[in-house]
């Protein structure tokens, strides 16, 4: 459901206003802050800022925002949606006896609410031109993580009014300007909510000045990370390369493709690349390249949220080789993004061995943390602190 401009200026003609967009949920929300409100109305424009939910929670949802605030709607963002967009579109009405100026539009936020939550790190956000006839996808305006782009936009950002920032300086809003607000889950699992008020304004125009930024001196804090981007690295499960488990699966082989994880099926490991030598005439796996992935009651993948990788250990031979996350990497759903891996994202077995199986490791919100271990080889053992906490790093939690 698209509203038109001349529809929405109608329904505000003869209703005086309508509601404001809002969300909720337990996974994830944009929210209004008070305390603001009176400095960034002062001096404004009329302005008109409607909403189009185009895909994720609440996809066909429209109408117009009431107030100089956006709240996205990322309720129950999860692994049915992990993904979804919102276009904004900022108009200045015109109508019989009055016009509205052209203006300069300003778009503002401050930091995520409350600023230790890892949802804010997991979130990914980039806001777009986009031409609402078209549906043609412009330059981005800002791209990131939820945390990354609250930041850079706490000073507040000029928008073109034309939609196109190679101009210099950027237009006055005259008509109409539309921003696309894309934003996607990775790699996190757990029931935290994050509040980022978006604020917008837009003044009048005027004839040799230069716009002043109404935000500037307003949100001066740094948006502060998370202290615990992975509280907890527990096993999901671990993947045998043995014949007869699953197609595709030999001793000490296997072959791209898509594997689940036999103590948590609905999980699995999309192996896109591997490395392999010949020994004995036969061919064994070395190295495996995979991204996790979740899958439905056939074993298929879907576009479900799947948790961060924080440890894959290769088992060949008597001994594992882990790969880990550090605690300043950023959240990783593929063995691309662990450090160790190499240019193509595999990870091998030590000393060029045949792969016996592959243990996988998440980051978890869990208060009493069971740990990484190889169910073959640590038998429940894990070197966590008397709090099951990740110790020095050698259990799968994140290094120190």
């Amino acid at each position: 459901m698209t509203f038109s401009r001349r529809r929405v200026l109608a329904a505000l003609a003869a209703a005086g206003g309508a509601g404001a967009l809002t969300g909720s949920g337990t996974a994830a929300m944009f929210t209004d802050s008070e305390g603001f409100d009176s400095a960034l109305t002062t001096g404004a424009v009329d302005l008109v800022v409607e909403y189009d939910v185009r895909s994720g929670p609440s996809a066909g949802d429209a109408g117009v925002i009431d107030g100089p605030r956006v709240t996205l709607p990322l309720d129950e963002l999860g692994a049915e949606h992990a993904s979804g967009s919102t276009v904004l579109t900022f108009a200045l009405p015109q109508g019989e006896g009055y016009v509205n100026n052209p203006a300069a539009l300003w778009l503002a936020a401050t930091c995520p609410e409350p600023a230790a939550t890892r949802l804010a790190d997991a979130l990914r956000l980039t806001l777009s031109y986009f031409d609402c006839e078209t549906d043609a996808v412009g330059t981005a305006i800002e791209t990131g993580t939820l945390r990354e782009v609250a930041d850079r936009l706490g000073g507040g950002r000029r928008i073109d009014g034309d939609g196109d920032p190679a101009t210099a300086p950027p237009a006055c809003l005259t008509d109409e300007v539309c921003v696309l607000v894309e934003y996607e889950l990775v790699g996190y699992v757990g029931s935290e909510s994050v509040d980022l008020p978006l604020y917008f304004k837009a003044e009048q125009c005027r004839h040799d000045e230069t716009p002043t930024n109404p935000f500037e001196g307003l949100f001066t804090a740094t948006c502060e990370g998370s202290e615990t981007p992975c509280p907890c690295c527990r096993t999901l499960g671990k993947l045998d390369f043995e014949e007869n488990t699953q197609p595709g699966l030999g001793d000490s082989f296997a072959a791209p493709g898509v594997y689940s994880l036999p103590q948590n099926p609905e999980y699995g490991i999309d192996i896109y690349d591997t490395a392999t030598k010949v020994d004995g005439g036969e061919t064994e796996t070395t190295g495996v390249a995979f991204r996790l992935v979740r899958l439905d009651e056939h074993g298929n993948p879907t576009d479900g949220v799947v948790p961060a990788l924080c440890n894959v250990r290769v088992k060949a031979g008597r001994g594992s080789t882990p790969y880990e996350r550090g605690t300043d990497d950023a959240p990783t759903v593929d063995t691309a993004g662990l450090p160790g891996s190499d240019g193509d994202g595999i990870v091998y077995a030590a000393d060029d061995k045949g792969i016996s199986h592959v243990t996988v490791c998440i980051c978890t919100p869990e208060p009493d943390c069971p740990g990484c271990v190889d169910p073959s080889t640590d038998k429940g053992r894990k070197d966590d602190d008397d709090n099951g906490r990740p110790g020095n790093g050698n259990n799968g939690g994140p290094k120190k």
